[in-house]
């Protein structure tokens, strides 16, 4: 088996949000606690907000960083409305409610929370790895002119980081379900995260190509990397091999 990155402890941070002011959505809360139980299952520590509003996205970001070591493997995971404004990218918490009294790129800056501000935050850290999934920019309806204004902006990766994102730049992610409890996006990751010796770009591959086939090539998810070596969220020894991380 090839060799992964080294890292010591692995912590999650999952935030999923379903009950919105408007517009609320159907699957991000199981697709959250889903992946939850999904993760601690291969040697996880995880943290779970449900429905969060700003306040209390804030707070669970500042409180998960705090506990960051440099040699910890990071994985951040939204589930919900996403907007980008002016080249910048923003998750929406569950009291976002533009009220148009003032101008959007001055009510989204002081009510959602800013994508990478999230980024900076745990980057600072310096960790060893940094896995960022971002299933957002939901929609009801398969139509590209309703994704066109709400899909996310491309971002780049700091060093050692992957980017992953459930629908391609400026499109959007359906809030549909093929197995009646997740969204397709989580639906196929479930599928394949808990893969023993995958390398997470191969497994964020495989789960591309499922949710291209599910949805006749509808949504694309697309994915950013700076990472230098594989990384295997879980291994498994065969009989007699040694496993060595570098």
């Amino acid at each position: 088996m090839a060799s992964s990155a080294g890292y010591d402890r692995k912590l999650a941070l999952i935030i999923g949000i379903n009950r919105y002011v408007h517009t609320s959505l159907s699957y991000c809360e199981n697709d959250a606690k889903d992946l939850k139980h999904a993760l601690e299952g291969i040697g996880f520590n995880v943290s779970l907000g449900i429905d969060c509003n700003r306040a209390e996205f804030l707070q669970m970001i500042n409180t998960f960083v705090t506990g960051i070591q440099r040699t910890d493997l990071i994985l951040f995971y939204f589930a919900g409305h996403g907007k980008q404004h002016e080249d910048k990218n923003y998750l929406l918490p569950s009291d976002y409610n533009y009220n148009h009294l003032t101008t959007e790129d001055k009510h989204i800056a002081e009510h959602a929370v800013n994508a990478q501000y999230i980024m900076n935050t745990i980057n600072d850290k310096c960790c060893r790895i940094t896995i960022y999934i971002f299933d957002c920019c939901r929609c009801f309806v398969k139509t590209k002119a309703i994704g066109m204004h709400q899909g996310l902006s491309p971002m780049s990766a700091p060093p050692e980081t992957l980017i992953a994102f459930a629908c391609a730049s400026g499109e959007a992610a359906l809030d549909e379900t093929k197995n009646n409890r997740n969204g397709i996006f989580i639906e196929n990751l479930l599928n394949h995260i808990t893969t023993p010796n995958k390398d997470i770009e191969k497994v964020l591959k495989n789960v591309s190509r499922g949710v291209k086939l599910q949805t006749n090539g509808f949504q694309k998810p697309y994915r950013t990397s700076s990472l230098t070596e594989e990384i295997f969220l879980v291994t498994m020894r065969n009989p007699g091999e040694n496993v060595f991380f570098i």
